[in-house]
């Protein structure tokens, strides 16, 4: 939704921050056709042929509405507007109490076996954590509760929403330990988050409170908050009871002074928060020493061969059919997501260093699969338009070359046979999925096992001989097990029967045995069985931190897997000898079943008659959503102009208004209006901007504006009738009516807009003198003038950016724009006159590239080139109609005061003033280097500031502004000596009061030429 312009400072100084929205690639499709009903707490909006998996959502959404006000006090205000989509294949939620209380859930179950594969019902989950957001950014102390009857629920956090200015693990730690304390699964209940402590413990790596309470690319990166802060508030539940979660929550929203946790914790935990994390911090590291111990004693410790030991993430690691190739995706937050290749016969470490690239991936891509020619297919996700965001199945050969399979199949988790003529896959959709075969040829499918709501699958992989499936079903109650099918879809035996996590299974290359990853035992590790049970499986390694993503290569020789350690996720290999393997240590307790264990309680997904929840289903109704949810004061002040003694006075006074603006719940209208009288009850200025999506693509705009201005510096008119100079200021009211248009074409690696708009700009003109006092009727320029004016253009980007980037590192970006405006009215004598028509043309460009350049540090270095060029032509194109030079940068926006003065620029020249050249026709051009300095990754003790990244860079700028010329019969404005300036900026990337992450800059300036005096510059954001 929009954000609001120039809010009282009281109202959003540093401690208003908003929550963090989804990425607009998360945004549901505003033309889908939604329907939604409504039950005793929620609006359920979903698509069209999702009404039962809507009605579970609903159910599940009641039932933990009543569990959390038991445990978290008092439900959130009004219905919760909860809305389900299936428009991309990704497993995720999102909640945000701006303007109202909403929850986004994606349908798509979470089958990958990450960090939340552990669940009982995939929709009970994800709505039980979002609904704990739900409940717990509700929450308000006095001075918000007096903020809101006043204003309403405008964006922001203490006083308004106080939980939205504390840190992440606390907000999503309570929402993960609520999750899994509402249903039988879930992180807290699962192995995940012990595996990433424990291999941080044993390797020394465990955050401290001022570095969980930051936001940074280091490993765990963006799970570090739901690991630490759950494990941590999981623990403080154990010491002191549940109760005091929901007493630390309400606490912390009370407080009258924002961030003092410490307070808050006291009461809730009788210790201040950084003593309970540290003595937590301790034990952890006590439990899981004491762990390896005892996993070391049951067996030796793994220690497997590294491949590859850069961290983050390595994945799917397989052998090519001929052994000559080792293939598997790698993640490093440093370079794009992609296919490495290395050659298995150049061991030991670091020899595999002679990896090279095979493909880039959009995201961590899929299973990867050899064919017998040397092609590698894979699966990855691409957009479909400009919200469907689906995966489909590629095929990349040795050379690099990429070809795509299917399209708008939603292909996931594909796996090719020996003899290539056919694939099995995974098909995503409906909040289920399905198994098929897709032919390699002709990119179709053919269904192997239709979809069921209580069944998903994943990773399936073909028997050497090509009639068998080994895959992972997930059935209720959390049961991911590995079971073998043949070629015709039937189950033909089930290797694994317990609540544990088996994934990522693979045959040995005789096809007598599957070997798979299970965290049976509370550590993940890999495990074998034959494909036709006759014996108990066995346990194949004993890592201390984890295995995954298990492969042997065609001669039996080596057993290639994923193994976790504190930097993430590594490739290691040990030879493949069946003799070492050994009997499966004891299974954990929480994956036991009813037999041998505590039986669960969960229950296999109900249809809409078991489970009904809300009323008749009806078509979207967006205004229930559309209306202003919220008002804030707005303020101007006053703009002064020298006189011709050099007096500064008061032109136009200081203006006092409203603002507001709105978005209905899938985003199909979009609003915000504006209105502002100056002081002394003569200038009313405002605006009102509206858009609508409802087609997809195009959008349609609407924009009604009127504004008020005056002149910088006194004018000197000639008053003929008095024969003498007066000094006036020149007024400006304009008033502008637009309608625009603009198409989207978005990629996961690239954007394309198109715009167009047009409309009418009525101007009024008026002289006042320094005292406020009208002065005569204009008569050149006329005091009513009328303009139409029509602008279009054209923009795109392929430029990108990875987690360690200092600013974008890859890719060209770019936009050209022309703009017509004709004065209507004018007199045909006058027409092309310059003073007497005041018509003009202009077109302006950008382009820029960026190129990562490798280099030491933890992040690559970057040269980034850009250039901009502007001409405008036509009588009313004068000499001041582009400004060169100047500090580019983006609006403060903490504090709501613009500290820092940063704005987008279109000729900017850093070591000169933003006016230092003017004229009609301009350029500039920029070239900087940029390096890393030095990963911080610390906080300021107990004060809410986080250090993340330091980097530097040198830049060289060069720009001019000229014309127009004598022949224009107007003043003329010749060519000077280009500006040309060069210098350095420190660049600190900060998170300010648990808010989003910022890039402070801060620079000089040295004029080469055109100049004198270096200048210092403060920024927000990269120069470009």
């Amino acid at each position: 939704m929009p954000r609001p312009a120039e809010p009282l400072a009281f109202l959003a100084a540093g401690l208003a921050l908003a929550i963090a929205l989804p990425a607009a690639a998360q945004a549901p499709p505003p033309d889908e056709d939604w329907r939604q009903f409504s039950s005793e707490h929620f609006v359920v909006t979903y698509p069209a042929g999702l009404e039962l998996l809507a009605r579970r959502a609903g159910a599940h959404a009641e039932t933990a509405h009543a569990l959390l006000t038991d445990r978290l006090g008092a439900a959130p205000a009004g219905p919760v507007q909860l809305l389900l989509t299936d428009h991309a294949d990704i497993a995720n939620g999102y909640a945000t109490p701006f303007p109202y209380n909403q929850i986004t859930i994606f349908a798509r179950p979470p089958m990958d076996g990450g960090s939340i594969s552990y669940f009982d019902d995939w929709l009970k989950l994800v709505v039980a954590h979002e609904l704990v957001h739900a409940f717990h950014f509700d929450m308000v102390g006095t001075p918000g509760k007096v903020l809101r009857a006043v204003f309403g629920r405008f964006p922001g956090g203490w006083p308004s929403f106080p939980s939205a200015s504390t840190p992440t693990w606390m907000s999503e730690g309570l929402a993960t330990y609520f999750e899994s304390k509402l249903t039988d699964a879930g992180r807290v209940r699962g192995t995940w988050q012990e595996m990433v402590l424990r291999a941080a413990a044993l390797e020394g790596a465990l955050p401290t409170l001022d570095q969980v309470s930051g936001s940074s690319p280091a490993w765990p990166a963006g799970n570090r908050p739901y690991v630490y802060g759950a494990r941590y508030l999981d623990r403080m539940a154990q010491l002191h009871g549940e109760a005091s979660l929901g007493a630390f929550a309400r606490s912390t929203a009370r407080l009258w002074v924002p961030f003092r946790l410490n307070a808050a914790a006291r009461a809730a935990f009788g210790a201040p928060v950084a003593t309970s994390w540290n003595a937590w911090r301790e034990e952890t590291a006590t439990r899981y020493a004491a762990q390896v111990r005892s996993l070391a004693e049951r067996a030796p410790i793994t220690r497997g061969e590294t491949v590859d030991g850069t961290g983050w993430r390595a994945f799917q690691p397989v052998a090519s059919k001929d052994g000559r190739a080792l293939a598997f995706i790698k993640s490093d937050g440093v370079s794009r997501a992609h296919i490495r290749l290395v050659d298995p016969d150049e061991g030991p470490a670091p020899a595999f260093g002679d990896a090279r690239t095979l493909a880039e991936l959009n995201g961590s891509g899929g299973t990867l699969s050899w064919d017998a020619g040397g092609a590698l297919y894979f699966t990855q996700l691409e957009f479909a338009g400009p919200y469907h965001l689906t995966s489909d199945l590629y095929r990349a050969r040795r050379n690099g070359a990429v070809e795509r399979v299917t399209r708008g199949l939603r292909i996931s988790h594909a796996d090719v046979s020996s003899a290539g003529d056919k694939i099995v896959a995974v098909q995503e959709g409906g909040g289920t999925n399905a198994l098929v075969t897709v032919d390699p040829t002709s990119g179709e499918a053919a269904s192997l096992v239709p979809p069921d709501p209580a069944v998903h699958w994943a990773f399936p992989r073909w028997s050497p001989d090509g009639r068998r499936i080994a895959a992972a079903r997930w059935t209720a109650p959390a049961m991911m097990d590995i079971v073998v099918l043949d070629e015709n879809g039937r189950v033909l035996a089930e290797l694994t029967r317990d609540r544990a996590v088996d994934t990522t299974p693979f045959w040995t290359p005789d096809g007598s045995s599957v070997i798979w990853s299970s965290d049976r035992t509370g550590v993940p590790n890999l495990f074998a069985a034959p494909a036709e049970p006759a014996r108990a499986l066995l346990q194949v390694t004993n890592v201390a931190g984890g295995a995954a993503h298990p492969s042997v290569d065609p001669d039996a020789r080596w057993l290639y897997f994923s193994s976790y350690h504190a930097d993430g996720w590594h490739v290691e290999r040990i030879p493949f000898d069946s003799a070492t393997w050994f009997p499966p240590q004891p299974t954990s307790s929480r994956f036991a079943l009813e037999a041998g264990g505590p039986a669960s309680t969960s229950e296999p997904p109900a249809d809409a008659t078991d489970a009904p929840a809300g009323g008749p289903a009806r078509n979207y109704r967006a205004r229930s959503t559309i209306r202003p949810w919220y008002w804030l004061p707005s303020w101007q002040g006053a703009q002064t102009g020298l006189t011709a003694s050099g007096d500064r006075v008061q032109v136009v006074p200081a203006s006092l208004g409203v603002l507001t603006g709105g978005s209905d719940l899938v985003g199909r209208h979009e609003y915000s209006a504006s209105g502002r009288m100056s002081l002394d009850g003569q200038r009313l200025a405002g605006s009102f901007r509206y858009a609508y999506r409802g087609l997809g693509n195009p959008a349609l705009g609407l924009t009604l504006a009127q504004s008020h201005d005056a002149s910088a510096r006194a004018l000197r008119v000639r008053l003929s009738a008095e024969d003498r100079d007066v000094w006036f200021f020149l007024m400006e009211r304009e008033r502008r009516a637009l309608l625009s248009t603009s198409f989207l074409r978005r990629r996961v690696n690239s954007i394309a807009t198109a715009t167009a708009s047009g409309g009418l700009i009525h101007e009024s003109l008026s002289l006042v003198d320094a005292d406020g006092a009208e002065g005569p009727r204009l008569s050149n320029p006329p005091p009513e003038s009328t303009f139409a004016e029509f602008r279009a253009a054209l923009s795109a980007s392929t430029a990108r950016r990875q987690p360690f980037s200092l600013s974008r590192e890859g890719g060209v970006s770019g936009f050209v724009a022309g703009r017509i405006r004709h004065e209507t009215g004018v007199d045909p004598a006058a027409r092309g006159a310059p003073g007497g028509d005041r018509s003009f043309r202009e077109v302006v460009g950008e382009a820029a590239a960026y190129k990562a350049l490798g280099g030491p540090g933890f992040a690559n270095h970057v040269l980034a080139l850009r250039a901009s060029a502007g001409t405008a032509f036509g009588p009313g194109a004068n000499r001041f109609h582009f400004e060169a030079g100047g500090a580019e940068g983006v609006a403060e926006r903490v504090t709501g005061l613009g500290l820092f003065g940063g704005s987008s620029l279109l000729f900017p020249v850093r070591g000169f003033p933003e006016n230092a050249r003017h004229g009609r026709t301009a350029w500039s051009a920029s070239a900087e280097y940029r390096f890393p300095l030095a990963l911080v990754d610390r906080g300021l003790g107990p004060f809410p500031l986080y250090l993340d990244r330091l980097h530097g860079s040198v830049f060289f700028d060069v720009g001019n502004a000229w014309g127009p010329d004598e022949s224009s019969g107007g003043p003329a404005n010749p060519p000077s000596a280009a500006l040309v300036g060069a210098g350095a900026e420190f660049s600190a990337i900060v998170v300010p009061f648990y808010g989003r992450s910022l890039a402070f800059r801060a620079g000089v300036g040295v004029p080469i030429a055109g100049g004198s005096g270096a200048r210092f510059h403060v920024r927000l954001g990269n120069a470009f």
